[in-house]
């Protein structure tokens, strides 16, 4: 499990949990295969969208990058949604310093796309709008991420084509179930209420010490540490901790011509139990 630990972001305390989320999002959807489109020749271009809501009230963030993919990318984004990444977790020291971006793109060269606008409705919800460095920020949304009715619209003025009404999957955020969050240990059958099968539960938490992020089939409503993750966490010394972050992870996907638009919502929930 150590070769994983690059791949994740940890910070202290509740934040950690959100930045080893969206390091998560990033690369599960870099993972990702366009359904009802099986031909990996035909994709030359993917857009990432990735929208979060931290807390059920107040604004959710966005970002967005868009590039040009090389044949052997394009053949891995063939592999199953989620990919490898169900079923692992990542161990680390709690107290782990941030690194490398929130959004984990494929290499490629960055492409300009044009602006992206999200609809409840017929009603504006927000845009996500491009920086000077080609990345892409959620503006002018004001209200929490809504949990259906959400579409996407992104115009043809850049190098990537158009995506008309596209409905967006945001999910609903997750609840425990059947344990205590406070009370973690190398054999604790974590649970909560199942979603679907394009989403995934991301788990994070810590004894001070040691902390772990898992990610875990949503649709089957428990998870239990791997072996060989109960192993590394005894033997780097995790005693008794909490999941002090709870994530759902829900995808869409859609095509247009060869390009293929991914689009993540991320509903967070700090459990508080850290001090």
């Amino acid at each position: 499990m150590k070769s994983h630990r690059s791949k994740y972001s940890l910070l202290r305390k509740s934040s950690r949990g959100a930045a080893a989320a969206l390091a998560l999002l990033a690369l599960t959807l870099v993972g990702c295969r366009p359904q009802q489109q099986p031909d990996p020749a035909s994709v030359d271009r993917v857009g990432l969208v990735l929208l979060s809501q931290a807390t059920e009230v107040g604004a959710p963030a966005g970002q967005a990058t868009f590039v040009e993919l090389t044949t052997k990318r394009a053949e891995e984004l063939m592999g199953s949604p989620f990919g490898a990444q169900v079923g692992t977790c990542d161990v680390s020291a709690a107290a782990a310093p941030t690194g490398g971006s929130v959004i984990g793109a494929p290499s490629g060269n960055r492409l300009l796309a044009g602006t992206i606008q999200l609809l409840t409705g017929a009603t504006d919800y927000g845009s996500l709008e491009r920086g000077p460095d080609g990345r892409y920020s959620l503006a002018a949304a004001l209200a929490p991420l809504p949990t259906d009715g959400l579409s996407l619209q992104l115009a043809a003025t850049g190098a990537f084509p158009a995506f008309n009404n596209v409905t967006v999957a945001t999910g609903k955020t997750p609840t425990l179930q059947g344990f205590d969050a406070a009370n973690i240990t190398v054999n604790t059958r974590f649970g909560w209420t199942p979603g679907g099968a394009n989403s995934a539960i991301i788990l994070v938490g810590s004894d001070g010490t040691v902390a772990f992020s898992c990610v875990a089939d949503d649709s089957l409503g428990a998870f239990s540490f791997p072996e060989a993750t109960r192993a590394e966490l005894t033997n780097a010394g995790f005693g008794t901790g909490s999941l002090d972050t709870l994530g759902r992870l829900t995808t869409t996907q859609a095509r247009a011509s060869s390009a293929l638009l991914v689009v993540g919502a991320l509903r967070l929930v700090n459990l508080g139990t850290e001090p």
